[in-house]
Formats: C-alpha cells, sequence, structure tokens
C-alpha cells in the first residue's frame, strides 16, 4: 500500500480489533475514556426535554471557552469545514466584497468557500509559516473600502503558525468590517477571547484541542453579525448551515431543524466539563509546557521548525524532513511498528513537513517522550545521524524547568 501503510480488512480486522492508536497527528486527538463513555449513554429524541438540558449545558461551557456572552454560540453538526462553511454563507450575501488573509491550507479554504457564496474576495497571501501582519492588513484594507467580512486563520494547521487575532481585529473594526475567526486549532489549546478582542464570529472543531471525536463544530457570533444575518434581503445560500433557523432550535423556541448528533453532544458536554474541572488557564498552560518539550527535543535532533519564532502553535508543531529521508516511510514506521500517528505536510508543506499534534488528552509529557524516542530510532534506521537520548533529555529538562 502507498506509503507502506498496512492494509486494515474485514479478513483481518473486526470491532475488538481496532487498532489503539496514539494520536499525535493534526486531528482527531485523543479521547478520554469518560468522553467515550458519555457517548454511551442512551438515545433520546431530539426533541426530549431531557436533551434540552443537555444542549443547555454544552452551549453555556461554549460561551466560558469563547469568552463570550454571545447568546448565538452552539454546536453545528459537522466539522471544521462545516462551521467554515456556515461562517461566510450566513453573512456573505452574492456581490459583498470580503477580505481574506491566506498563510496556509485553510486561509485557501476560506477564500474558496466564500468565493462559492457569490462574494467578490480580495485576497492578502502571506508566506507560509509566517504569520500575519496587523499592519500589512491594515495597509491592504485602505485599498478596499467597503468589505463586508475580513476572514483569518488563527491557527494555521498547515504550518503551525498562529497570528495575533488581537492586533488584528482592533485593524478589522477601524475598517468597519465583520470579522470571521478560524479557530479550529487554537480553541481550547491557545487563549481565545471572543468579547475582549471583539471578534465577530469564530468557530472551531470538537477534535482537536477541546478532546472530543470529530462531529460536532462550535461556532459563535456576535449580536452584530447576528443583525447581519437576520436583516439579509436574501436567502441563506445553505438550508442545512442557515443560522436563523438552527438558533430557533438552540433558543427556548425549540423549533425543529434537523436531527441532532444525540450521542456526540453527550460526548462534547463531558469533555467541557473536563475542561471546566481542569479550569482554561491550566489546560493553555499544559499545552503550552508539552510543546516547548517537543520543539526542544526536535531541535536536539537536528530537525528545523518551519513555524515563525514567536508565532508558533502550541497544539501543533511542523518540523522539516532532513534530506534523504523519506516522508511516508517514516511516518509508516511510526504507525506501523509505534502506533503513533503524525501528519504529513499539506500544499506547499506536503512531502517537505511533518506536523506533530498535541491537542487535548494527546497534550501529556509521555507522548512528547514517545514520539521522540520513536523518531530517533526510526531516523537511525534511515541513516540519519543521531545523538541517541539527545532529544529525550532536552525535552525532559525543558518541561521540568518550564515557567521558571
Amino acid at each position: 500500500m502507498a506509503g507502506g501503510l498496512k492494509k486494515l480488512t474485514s479478513s483481518n480486522m473486526n470491532q475488538s480489533q481496532l487498532p489503539q492508536r496514539m494520536l499525535l497527528g493534526a486531528g482527531p486527538s485523543t479521547v478520554h475514556p469518560r468522553v467515550l463513555q458519555a457517548m454511551t449513554m442512551p438515545v433520546v429524541g431530539h426533541l426530549d426535554p431531557a436533551f434540552f438540558q443537555v444542549m443547555d449545558d454544552v452551549c453555556d461551557m461554549l460561551r466560558e471557552v469563547f469568552h463570550t456572552e454571545n447568546k448565538m454560540t452552539v454546536p453545528i453538526s459537522s466539522t471544521g469545514t462545516g462551521a467554515m462553511e456556515t461562517a461566510c454563507a450566513n453573512v456573505i450575501e452574492p456581490g459583498d466584497e470580503v477580505l481574506i488573509c491566506r498563510n496556509g491550507y485553510f486561509g485557501i479554504r476560506l477564500a474558496d468557500i466564500a468565493e462559492r457564496c457569490g462574494a467578490t474576495v480580495h485576497l492578502m497571501d502571506t508566506p507560509w509559516g509566517k504569520a500575519v501582519d496587523p499592519q500589512m492588513l491594515r495597509d491592504e484594507l485602505k485599498k478596499h473600502p467597503g468589505l463586508k467580512a475580513v476572514g483569518v486563520v488563527h491557527a494555521e494547521t498547515s504550518t503551525g503558525v498562529l497570528s495575533f487575532i488581537k492586533e488584528l481585529m482592533d485593524v478589522i473594526r477601524e475598517a468597519g468590517a465583520l470579522s470571521i475567526v478560524d479557530a479550529v486549532t487554537s480553541l481550547g489549546g491557545h487563549e481565545v477571547r471572543m468579547d475582549d478582542w471583539g471578534i465577530d464570529i469564530c468557530y472551531s472543531a470538537t477534535q482537536k484541542c477541546l478532546g472530543a471525536p470529530p462531529g460536532l463544530a462550535p461556532i459563535s457570533l456576535s449580536p452584530a453579525a447576528m443583525d447581519v444575518v437576520s436583516k439579509r434581503p436574501t436567502k441563506v445560500q445553505s438550508f442545512y448551515f442557515n443560522l436563523k433557523d438552527l438558533e430557533a432550535y438552540w433558543s427556548e423556541t425549540r423549533a425543529y431543524h434537523h436531527t441532532s448528533p444525540i450521542n456526540m453532544t453527550y460526548a462534547l458536554r463531558e469533555a467541557l466539563r473536563m475542561m471546566m474541572e481542569e479550569g482554561l488557564e491550566n489546560r493553555i498552560q499544559r499545552h503550552a509546557r508539552v510543546a516547548a518539550g517537543l520543539r526542544a527535543g526536535v531541535e536536539a535532533l537536528g530537525l528545523s521548525l518551519l513555524a515563525e519564532e514567536g508565532h508558533r502553535l502550541n497544539p501543533l508543531t511542523t518540523l522539516s524532513i532532513p534530506d534523504g529521508v523519506e516522508d511516508a516511510k517514516v511516518r509508516g514506521a511510526l504507525l506501523n511498528d509505534y502506533d503513533i500517528e503524525i501528519g504529513g505536510g499539506l500544499g506547499e508543506f506536503a512531502g517537505k513537513a511533518w506536523r506533530i499534534g498535541l491537542m487535548g488528552e494527546s497534550a501529556r509529557e509521555k507522548n512528547v517522550f514517545a514520539v521522540l524516542s520513536a523518531l530517533e530510532s526510526i531516523l537511525a534506521k534511515e541513516g540519519y545521524e543521531v545523538a541517541f537520548g539527545a532529544s529525550l533529555s532536552a525535552a525532559q529538562r525543558t518541561i521540568a524547568t518550564f515557567g521558571e
């Protein structure tokens, strides 16, 4: 099979034989047994009053994670791309002018979706591996007065870059445009403060730092953004992602819209409960601590970090593939021999980068040590010069002294 990965077929696998992987890719992340157990609770109807309480619990906790009082804060029945589509489809009408900041694969996707909504899309491109620059954005916005919205990716999963959203929101607000922020990889792993920073629309996904399986995508809209949705003269291009109809289901009205993924909602509630128990600040610090250890270990291996210094994501680290080392062969060995999944590069970084995710329950020290140890062994077999133990020592030292 391509990439050296073993093919699992019905002849060698049944339900009880699905492999137990260490999920250190770009998502999904490892799911805690408590969250998995929550999914086994009895199925009730999506209009059952008992389920309404679950819905309310989820929305209340999501507001805490987003740091917002926005009434329209709900999980969309989709993954992150569905939330991206929801954000665009509800505020963009045919003929609207928008600007999308592209510094990686998901900025490109955001621009594509905005164009499919009928917008005239202006692009501000930043080199891959670099963060979106506020002054560059200010200069670009002066060229395009009257924009309806500006879209930016907080945590660019393809490059491991974190853009400073607070500063970017100040610039967008000066221009009088709505802000659309992709926080798929950052929510729960980095600080996201919708109200304090003035974000109009922000969305994420459950399978990364939130620690639930894939299948739901939290989104929150400010009153100003919902006012735009309410007053648009044209129909939202999507029935399924129409926020006015979804609002009627998630609010006191409880009007039927579609059948919610009941058990996924149970899972999200339990994952959010665990976040509240840990404390949001503690969780963010945990992501920062293990990321620092991983980066130290990677550099001790002699591998280069691809994201701009000072703008490196904690939940996801991108590193360059050494010359002469085959991307798929290394990832295949990690998966087949160690049951460790890491991600390959996307777009401009395809075949040039590995992406190691430490998100949610995967953001644990033992996972840092496991992947570094495995990489040492595999790279040595591939002929790459390795100082055995150096990466582990660097990671352990960094984690032990983190914050001092």
